[in-house]
């Protein structure tokens, strides 16, 4: 199967609605970024729980732990074996992710990890690599913009999900001094497979363009 990474122009069409997904968003993706953090160019963002909030500016001061995490209530059934459940479990993975990055916690985003996803083991060594350190991101809004699914060649669902990620701060890579990152069109890809009684994500990738 075609195994390609979004482009960032082809992730703005995406989340802004300017172009059908079509074959820019589907299949299984290879070559991931090896992190998610790498700048304010980069996509990222924190998530309220899939939720769009006010964003904070870029200067939350709030502490790691008054950060509520992702409420499974607000993915309807995501534990459900059918293209509705991957979706939102795929939404709920990255809200997750997101909040991680607020965080430093990865419990969840391991439990539904497939050993397969090196991209997947990527993003989560970045956020312990970032709570090492006690460095985390600012809350930022999230609004969804897209969520649709279509078979793959690979896995048993392949999983788009598209949003616009507020201003927010997060720690340079080389510094550790917090950075505004402007508000950002982001889009995931990723293949899905259901294995014992839940979603786990088989392969991802992702891509954003400032706004």
């Amino acid at each position: 199967m075609t195994r390609r990474l979004l482009t960032a122009s082809a992730a703005a069409a995406l989340v802004l609605g300017l172009a059908a997904c079509g074959d820019d968003t589907g299949g299984t993706i290879t070559d991931p970024p090896a992190t998610i953090a790498t700048g304010a160019s980069d996509d990222g963002g924190a998530s309220d729980g899939g939720r769009t909030g006010a964003s904070d500016g870029g200067g939350s001061t709030e502490a790691a732990s008054d950060i509520p995490a992702p409420d499974p209530a607000d993915y309807p059934g995501m534990d459900e074996h059918t293209d509705e459940g991957a979706e939102q479990a795929f939404k709920y993975y990255f809200d997750t992710a997101f909040w991680g990055f607020q965080t430093g916690d990865v419990a969840t985003l391991n439990s539904m990890t497939s050993d397969s996803c090196e991209s997947c083991q990527d993003l989560i060594a970045d956020i312990k690599e970032n709570d090492k350190n006690g460095n985390y991101w600012s809350k930022a809004s999230i609004e969804e913009q897209t969520l649709s699914s279509k078979p793959s060649e690979k896995f048993e669902i392949d999983v788009t999900y598209g949003v616009t990620l507020g201003e927010h701060t997060e720690p340079d890579p080389e510094t550790g001094e917090d950075t505004a990152t402007p508000v950002s069109a982001v889009a995931m890809s990723g293949g899905l497979s259901w294995s014992d009684g839940g979603w786990q994500i088989g392969d991802m990738a992702l891509q954003s363009e400032e706004l």
